[in-house]
């Protein structure tokens, strides 16, 4: 039997990746017997806080006239250092460097000696944005240099990072995961409740940001859609009214179907055929791994580590970013092809089971905790 562990979680509640990923593996570890404190502005997403081993400890931004805006990165190291006091937590996982290292940062100098160890989890916007802003870039170094460990969801983004910052930490490369929750719904009641029939359903879940590429989505899309009778299904995790005129002016209201605020997002995979991401950059696209935890295929571009996760013309299609004519004749072929969408679809969903499984994820972030905590 492992020791309990008293673990502060720093993530945004904001719909993405990270948070999902943060919030999932708060639950797993709760399960698992350790003590889970999640801190930040606002329940994040997806968090189940009647879980007896999850408490919930809310950090409230500060408005002042003299602040512009509200400030969160200062209330959130002082409420870090509280509760590592109060609770005598015995490490901090903070998922994103910028703002959520930089507030433990600062709470550890509020603490002194006692403060618990820090590690850091890189899920891609910190670095590959704020990473190039000479406004945060000797910031990042620092935090970066200040934790404990750092751990990265893709080899791609580890390369990146070194690439960026001259550390001499090492970086350990720990995947994203995702298991999916028992359906509420089946397959046809979801379907009849968005209008559909027997149409082949693309579906892409996202926050919507620009570097989600909407506007090649919708482009691949509608290139795609004259062949057979096809609909694209968005789960919009951000408002997406911004959206709706792209999808106007392409002339693509009767064929594009928008879905906010989604909690219960296995429901939407099990009646969807494949998923279809964009994007500029994605260190891993937690999206495309939900989908074939569901035995849905992939089209998508090969940018950031969504190659270290799809297996090209195994269990989806990649192609080179803006290659819009490229993801139309990916999309076109699951469509038509029945036997090779489910051909595929199967191979996603085992190598999901095999290479990104919630024991053999957290099992490694427990390896990370308990490597620092030994030093």
């Amino acid at each position: 039997m492992e020791e309990s562990l008293k673990i502060a979680l720093l993530c945004h509640p904001t719909v993405g990746g990270s948070g999902i990923l943060a919030t999932e593996l708060g639950h797993r570890l709760a399960d698992r017997g350790h003590e889970v404190f999640v801190i930040s502005e606002r329940p994040p997403f997806r968090l189940k806080d009647d879980h007896p081993n999850v408490r919930f400890c809310e950090s409230t931004p500060v408005e002042f006239p003299l602040f512009k805006t509200p400030d969160h990165t200062l209330p959130l190291a002082t409420r870090i250092a509280e509760v590592c006091a109060q609770q005598r937590i015995d490490l901090i996982h903070a998922h994103y460097a910028i703002p959520h290292t930089a507030a433990a940062w600062i709470a550890k100098e509020l603490i002194g000696e006692s403060a618990p160890p820090i590690v850091t989890t890189l899920h891609g916007t910190d670095i590959i944005y704020l990473g190039a802003m000479p406004e945060y870039r000797p910031l990042l170094q620092h935090v970066l240099e200040a934790s404990n460990r750092v751990t990265c969801v893709s080899n791609n983004l580890k390369q990146r990072t070194e690439a960026l910052f001259d550390l001499k930490t090492e970086i350990d490369v720990v995947p994203n995961f995702f298991e999916p929750k028992p359906l509420t719904r089946n397959r046809s009641d979801v379907r009849e409740s968005l209008g559909l029939n027997e149409e082949i359903v693309a579906i892409h879940a996202s926050n919507l940001r620009s570097i989600k590429r909407i506007d090649l989505l919708l482009e691949s899309f509608g290139r795609a859609r004259s062949k057979r009778s096809l609909k694209l299904l968005i789960l919009a995790g951000a408002d997406a009214s911004r959206i709706q005129p792209e999808i106007e002016s392409r002339g693509l209201n009767s064929d594009v179907i928008v879905v906010d605020d989604v909690y219960e997002v296995d429901n939407y995979y099990a009646a969807s055929d494949f998923t279809l991401y964009s994007s500029e950059y994605e260190s891993f696209c937690l999206g495309i791994l939900e989908g074939m935890r569901h035995g849905l295929p992939s089209v998508s571009f090969d940018v950031g580590g969504i190659g270290e996760v799809v297996v090209d013309k195994e269990t989806g299609f990649l192609y080179p970013f803006e290659d819009v004519d490229g993801m139309s004749s990916g999309i076109q072929v699951l469509v038509e092809d029945a036997a090779l969408r489910n051909s595929m679809g199967g191979k996603a969903k085992a190598r999901a089971e095999e290479q990104f499984s919630a024991d053999a994820i957290v099992d490694a972030y427990l390896e990370t905790y308990r490597r620092e905590l030994k030093r």
